[in-house]
C-alpha cells in the first residue's frame, strides 16, 4: 500500500508497520533501535501518529528512579500501512476453498469476469479502452508497457507472495477480470490466455 493510500511518508508509515506488527508496546528507544532511526526522528513520527489518532500512548513501568517511557501501540483506526496480512488471507481462502475443487480455474476465471464486469461499469469509461485498462491493473499493483496494439505485463503484484500452488488460480482470477473489462467497454480487443511461467509473461491484449 503506498502513502497515496494511508497519506503517510515512508518513515512513518515504517513506524506504524512496526507498531502494528509488535506484540507488545514500544517506547521511542524501541522503535528507534529497530528502525535504525536517531530518537528524536523516532520521538518526532510517534507523536504526529498519535495526533493522527493511529497511535495511543501509555506510561510505562520503570521499576527505578527516573522518568517513566512512553510505550505506544497502534489503534484500531490506523491504516494499514502493509499487504502481507491480506496476502497471506488470500493464500489460505484459494488453498482451502478453491484449489481443491476439479474445476477451479474455472470458477475462479467465472468470478474473476465479474468483477472486471462490474470494475467498469462502475468507473467513467475512459477515452481509449487499453488506457482505462492499464490504469485500472496500475491501481491493482500490476505494472504494463502499452505497446502500440498490446499490453505487456511488468510486474505481477501476487508472484512474490502467493504460493505456486496458488498461483494459477490467482492469474485465472485476473485472466477473467480483464475478459470481463473489456467485455463490458464493448470494444473489439480481446486477451491471450495468461500463461503462469517461471517469470511475469508476456501479456498482450
Amino acid at each position: 500500500m503506498t502513502s497515496e493510500h494511508h497519506g503517510l511518508g515512508p518513515t512513518r508509515a515504517r513506524v506504524l508497520a512496526l507498531l502494528q506488527s509488535a506484540a507488545a508496546p514500544l517506547s521511542v528507544a524501541d522503535v528507534a533501535d529497530e528502525l535504525g532511526l536517531h530518537k528524536n526522528s523516532a520521538r518526532f513520527h510517534l507523536e504526529g501518529l498519535r495526533e493522527a489518532g493511529y497511535v495511543d500512548c501509555t506510561t510505562g513501568a520503570t521499576g527505578h528512579l527516573g522518568r517513566p517511557p512512553l510505550l505506544f501501540t497502534a489503534t484500531s483506526d490506523s491504516p494499514n500501512v502493509t499487504n502481507s496480512h491480506l496476502m497471506e488471507l488470500t493464500q489460505v481462502l484459494i488453498r482451502s476453498f478453491v484449489s481443491s475443487l476439479p474445476d477451479a480455474s474455472r470458477l475462479a476465471e467465472e468470478a474473476g469476469r465479474s468483477w472486471g464486469r462490474e470494475v467498469s461499469d462502475d468507473t467513467e469509461p475512459a477515452t481509449d479502452v487499453l488506457d482505462g485498462l492499464v490504469a485500472q491493473l496500475a491501481e491493482r499493483g500490476f505494472g504494463t508497457i502499452r505497446g502500440e496494439d498490446a499490453l505487456t505485463f511488468t510486474r505481477c503484484p501476487f508472484r512474490p507472495e502467493v504460493g505456486l500452488a496458488e498461483l494459477p488460480v490467482v492469474c485465472a482470477i485476473h485472466q477473467g477480470f480483464i475478459d470481463g473489462y473489456l467485455d463490458s467497454c464493448g470494444g473489439t480487443h480481446s486477451a491471450d490466455r495468461i500463461q503462469v511461467g517461471p517469470a511475469v509473461p508476456p501479456r498482450p491484449a
